[in-house]
């Protein structure tokens, strides 16, 4: 393990070495009326977590030890997921069973991507992506627990598709990856940015969401309730702001209510990078606004983003469904 951290430190020396260099030649690409060009495909993937572990408590700024410590840990966990299965391991569900314990698992990492970096911002290597307030943490007013619990008038989860998650029926995507605030999930962390002086698209890869910032716009769409809210952008000096209100009210972000605002800033700090900040607000649930901050780095040329079939080939959703529909003949059955 000693050998990987010095490893691991050594390459962040190279990173930070080699990135003061290239920041020194770097310009801004800018649009032909002048703007900051954010135009490509980014990838905000990280190893960072949105809330802070309480292994941190109150450190923002990781050390070079503890990112090697993470990093490598994450690394080894890969390595051990990817081993060769024991093919005469006896089937069941975990490992008293005497398997390998990951038939409860709903994928495996062949199928996830989710970094395998710390991100680092402004020469800080971040223990989490929230850093206001200090702590990491959401601020709940309240016991947050109640936000999340089902109304028990509420149709229930199997009545029907639209009791469904948003996610599941392939509306939305899941985890806020479409936004606002956009951040990192599982898989599918990619986005294309494409932009114009009077609009800005941002493109989800999961769920292929596209979300367009009017520029300049004076007002918000008044009465229409959309997935992603109606978001409106305005640049100040080379700083792209966005602020969002209108989310549809089947749209909740970690229990937020229609008073929703979040308000972002992009930034372009470099040619591979753009910083991006989101400040969220709604004070029926939060007890204050809080902000966080979020590396998005470019994927390579050749990398293109690609169709998200979502439910092609996934019988989830009918078959969950189809089984609470035999579960009540079998109840009406047992009554008569």
């Amino acid at each position: 393990m000693r050998k990987t951290w010095i490893l691991s430190i050594g390459s962040i020396l190279l990173v930070v070495v080699g990135s003061v260099s290239l920041a020194q030649d770097w310009v801004m690409p800018r649009t032909a009326s002048g703007k900051p060009d954010l135009q490509g495909i980014w990838t905000n993937k990280t190893l960072t977590p949105l809330t802070r572990s309480q292994e941190f408590t109150e450190i923002r700024a990781l050390s070079a030890e503890q990112v090697a410590r993470l990093e490598s840990g994450h690394q080894e966990y890969l390595t051990a997921e990817f081993a060769d299965s024991d093919p005469d391991r006896g089937a069941g569900f975990g490992a008293q069973a005497g398997d390998d314990g990951n038939t409860e698992d709903g994928y495996n990492e062949f199928w996830k991507d989710l970094g395998t970096r710390i991100q680092q911002i402004n020469g800080e290597y971040r223990s989490s992506i929230i850093i206001d307030p200090p702590n990491g943490q959401i601020p709940y007013l309240g016991d947050p627990r109640a936000r999340f619990r089902r109304d028990p008038s509420a149709p229930g989860r199997f009545d029907g598709p639209e009791a469904r998650p948003l996610a599941e029926r392939c509306l939305l995507a899941f985890g806020s990856h479409s936004g606002p605030p956009m951040l990192p999930v599982m898989y599918n962390n990619n986005y294309q940015f494409v932009q114009t002086d009077d609009y800005v698209l941002i493109l989800a890869e999961m769920a292929h969401d596209a979300r367009i910032i009017r520029i300049d716009d004076d007002h918000h769409l008044a009465g229409m309730k959309k997935w992603m809210g109606d978001s409106i952008g305005h640049w100040d000096g080379d700083t792209l702001i966005v602020e969002t209100l209108g989310f549809n009210s089947q749209q909740s972000f970690r229990g937020a209510s229609e008073n929703l605002k979040v308000t972002e800033r992009f930034s372009r700090v470099s040619e591979s990078g753009i910083l991006y900040s989101f400040t969220v607000e709604d004070p029926t649930v939060f007890s204050q606004a809080f902000t966080g901050e979020l590396m998005f780095n470019a994927r390579p040329d050749h990398e293109s983003m690609y169709e998200y079939a979502c439910h092609e080939g996934n019988y989830a959703l009918a078959g969950i469904l189809a089984g609470a529909r035999q579960l009540e003949r079998q109840q009406a059955g047992q009554k008569q």
